[in-house]
């Protein structure tokens, strides 16, 4: 999965591991992925209660063989993942392809900015690319989206009616390219400049305001 910072990955990785049925799934999450491999591979093996040995390969063939032992089924989420080295990326491709005519130990999700998306065209990497099935890109919110996000936060922390002008969503919406987080920082500064106003409801100008405040040094 690859998404521009911001626009909401960590927020889809929850709420995927939220649904997965704790009983038949074991999730794994890292964001650890600046880590060479056998760093990477130590973190994992603690993340689910194993100790690293000396040797990588030792400390592989434990974790492998500890989860293939398992009654779940192991998701291991790796979180910024456009950040890690070709030799994690590599060794994480062989974890999943460890023994001849058996399926993964674990299925593995690589979650990642665009970049991620261009390293998995690198031929070092084709190999890994080849055992993804599913690609999956976050694209950043359209102006009805934004009125709708908006809408949601503000009726989920009490409001009864929306707050925002359309012109406001119209601003918010060209100065964030909607991007979710961005939308969220210039619309809590938009709320706080209008009720510095005494206005009750956001409108353009509050947004502006917003936008000077950020860019004040």
């Amino acid at each position: 999965m690859s998404a521009e910072s911001g626009a909401g990955k960590s927020t889809v990785l929850a709420s995927l591991a939220r649904e997965l049925d704790p009983t038949a799934y074991l999730v794994v999450y890292s964001a650890l992925s600046s880590l060479g491999p056998f760093s990477l591979l130590s973190s994992l093996v603690a993340k689910i209660g194993l100790r690293a040995h000396r040797f990588k390969g030792e400390t592989a063939h434990e974790l492998v063989a500890h989860l293939r032992g398992l009654p779940k089924r192991t998701v291991v989420i790796i979180d910024e993942a456009h950040l890690l080295p070709d030799a994690s990326l590599e060794d994480l491709r062989l974890l999943t392809a460890d023994a001849l005519d058996k399926k993964s130990p674990f299925a593995l999700v690589l979650a990642g900015q665009p970049l991620l998306r261009e390293r998995m065209t690198e031929p070092a990497h084709y190999a890994l690319a080849q055992r993804i099935t599913v690609r999956v890109r976050l694209r950043a919110l359209s102006e009805s989206d934004v009125a709708i996000f908006l809408d949601k936060h503000l009726r989920a922390c009490g409001a009864q009616r929306a707050l925002f002008e359309p012109d406001a969503v119209t601003l918010l919406f060209q100065h964030s390219r909607g991007v979710p987080r961005i939308v969220q920082s210039l619309a809590l500064g938009a709320m706080l400049a209008a009720a510095s106003a005494g206005k009750k409801g956001v409108d353009a100008d509050s947004v502006q305001q917003a936008l000077l405040e950020q860019e004040a040094p």
